[in-house]
């Protein structure tokens, strides 16, 4: 199932009827908006981040959609669950992304085509994964509640139905048929 147009407007007015909210820096509810950052590169990678949307499962495994009121208003952020799972599109470039990293890349989903992801600790003990071989950079912000192994599948199978590969990451014997993310601009 995926989240259709008509879904994100749902989200939209519930947030807009919601009166008063939460802010980030709050502890919110089960029903409580959320209201995140938007992602650096938003704007600049909207069609990609559109196409990404369009595939997202309304319901993260147990976990329930959340209302977000992205700031600005135009930003590709999306929530699942209570501590929230928080998926951002137009991510800043990973740090380790860079000619000459060691840093290794992890695949996470079912489909053998990616997405790799960059993996770090956030703050708060969360585990920020962000691909590195999409249009868009996409960041996955995980809590410490949850495995990553039960919330990225379903999350990486939709970034790679949405979006193909523009760069490689190379296999066990250093080779991929596309130019290296570590050269990728």
């Amino acid at each position: 199932m995926t989240l259709p147009i008509v879904v994100i407007g749902a989200f939209a007015i519930v947030a807009a009827t919601n009166g008063g909210g939460s802010s980030s820096n709050s502890s919110p509810g089960p029903g409580s908006p959320l209201t995140p950052s938007a992602p650096p590169n938003a704007t600049r990678q909207a069609a990609a981040c559109t196409k990404v949307l369009a595939q997202l499962p309304v319901q993260l495994g147990t976990l329930a959609p959340r209302v977000v009121r992205p700031n600005p208003p135009t930003a590709f952020v999306v929530a699942w669950g209570n501590p929230a799972v928080i998926l951002s599109c137009g991510a800043a470039r990973p740090k380790s992304l860079h000619p000459g990293s060691s840093t290794q890349y992890f695949q996470n989903g079912t489909v053998a085509s990616g997405p790799y992801f960059d993996a770090t600790k956030g703050s708060g003990g969360r585990t920020d994964w962000i691909t590195v071989d999409r249009a868009a950079y996409i960041s996955i912000s995980v809590p410490p509640k949850y495995q990553g192994s039960t919330v990225l599948p379903p999350l990486s199978d939709a970034i790679a139905k949405a979006l193909p590969a523009v760069c490689g990451v190379p296999d066990n014997n250093g080779k991929t048929s596309l130019p290296l993310c570590t050269q990728r601009k």
